[in-house]
């Protein structure tokens, strides 16, 4: 196999997604091309992806080879199989590397399943370190998880050098489900999410409080997750018991034009409509950053999570968050400093008090809180320790 060059030079990573924004689904995994558009910044990086589709989608044996952010996007559209697994194994190795990082030094696989058995063969193929960079909330309930799964993906970690969890809890959980490599080493390196701290900053217009206390939600509106009609709930029950408080709410996000509608009648069921509660649907990333700048602060009052961009990108924006105690959340919010409120999962009554407390002027500094968010999210600070990763991963 051809070394590897000076490590003093850019590496060559290919990446192996498991979930990749595609002519499928165009923001599934768009957190994973933010990991790869920052990791382009100091390293050569290619991307494969594959997206089985099935029998009559005319994206069937289509592929893409698309360029920008830094880097290529190999997209392979294969056949459906039972189980799916093996249709993006064969189509991810049908694949090839393009002359910019020809032999890799670093195969990067970004969530163990289902792409993961690929990136193994690859990485055993080529001799090169395999970093597992991981997101999947399914390691905080794993019983419910199929034992066949489970096999592939304790095989997958098996030839890992390095695992990188997006939080310290999530790497806690990893380490129970037994993502360990063969020597039954577990070198575990948190990196978070990252931001564009660039296009995602503070307002610098004084904005007209005639509405009170104004809030956003950004996230894909699943009930089951995101608890939005607990949300809705608290805010009609706030209104009723503190009529004088005023506030507005806009929801940003999910797809479904069915569930939208479901929401506003919901809304409007409990006296809650326009402009006190407004659902936008999904928007473009430049308007959830303008939305960010008009907020006061932005609520979350999800049942699981690892730790969601949308925070980051609020801190960013210099905006303070009330969200829930799940996942590692709690990890960046400890007691005292300045940048939100955490509340138990499901508690409305908590919910409302934290709304309350971000009404009263609480003197939350948005320097500060966009300081933290650049220090630990930027492109700059996440590309760095991906550097840090890549390089020990030799040694």
């Amino acid at each position: 196999m051809e070394k590897p060059h000076n490590k003093s030079d850019s590496l060559r990573v290919l990446h192996i997604a498991s979930w990749y924004p595609s002519k499928v689904h165009d923001s599934l995994g768009n957190f994973i091309k933010r990991h790869i558009a920052a990791i382009a910044t100091k390293h050569h990086c290619e991307v494969w992806y594959a997206s089985p589709v099935s029998d009559g989608n005319p994206l069937m044996g289509t592929k893409e080879v698309l360029e920008g952010d830094g880097f290529l996007e190999r997209k392979t559209y294969p056949r459906a199989t039972k189980p799916g697994v093996r249709a993006i194994t064969r189509a991810l190795l049908k694949l090839a590397p393009g002359e910019e990082i020809a032999m890799p030094d670093i195969v990067h696989l970004h969530v163990a399943f289902p792409a993961g058995r690929a990136a193994r063969i690859l990485a055993e193929r080529w001799d090169v370190p395999l970093v597992i960079t991981e997101h999947w909330t399914a390691y905080h309930d794993s019983q419910h998880i199929p034992l066949w799964r489970r096999i592939s993906m304790r095989r997958t970690a098996s030839q890992a050098t390095t695992f990188c969890p997006v939080t310290d809890q999530l790497g806690m959980k990893m380490r129970e489900f037994k993502m360990l490599n063969l020597k039954g080493e577990s070198n575990y390196k948190t990196v978070p999410n990252v931001v564009d701290t660039d296009l995602f900053t503070p307002s610098t217009k004084a904005i007209s409080a005639d509405n009170g206390v104004r809030l956003l939600h950004v996230s894909s509106l699943d009930e089951a997750q995101k608890n939005i009609t607990g949300i809705l709930h608290s805010l009609a029950t706030l209104r009723t018991s503190h009529p004088d408080f005023k506030f507005c709410m806009k929801f940003i996000g999910g797809s479904n034009t069915e569930r939208l509608s479901k929401l506003r009648t919901y809304a409007a069921s409990l006296g809650l409509s326009e402009p006190c509660i407004t659902f936008s649907g999904p928007l473009p990333l430049e308007e959830v950053a303008e939305n960010m700048k008009q907020a006061d602060a932005l609520i979350l009052f999800s049942r699981k999570e690892n730790f969601p961009c949308v925070i980051a990108e609020a801190w960013a924006s210099g905006i303070p968050v009330i969200t829930t105690d799940v996942g590692g959340i709690a990890e960046h919010i400890p007691e005292g400093c300045g940048r939100g409120v955490l509340i138990n999962a499901d508690d409305e009554s908590h919910l409302r008090g934290a709304v309350l407390e971000m009404g009263s002027e609480a003197g939350f500094d948005k320097e500060k809180i966009r300081k933290y968010a650049i220090d630990n999210f930027s492109v700059e600070a996440v590309a760095s320790e991906y550097d840090k990763v890549y390089r020990e991963a030799f040694l």
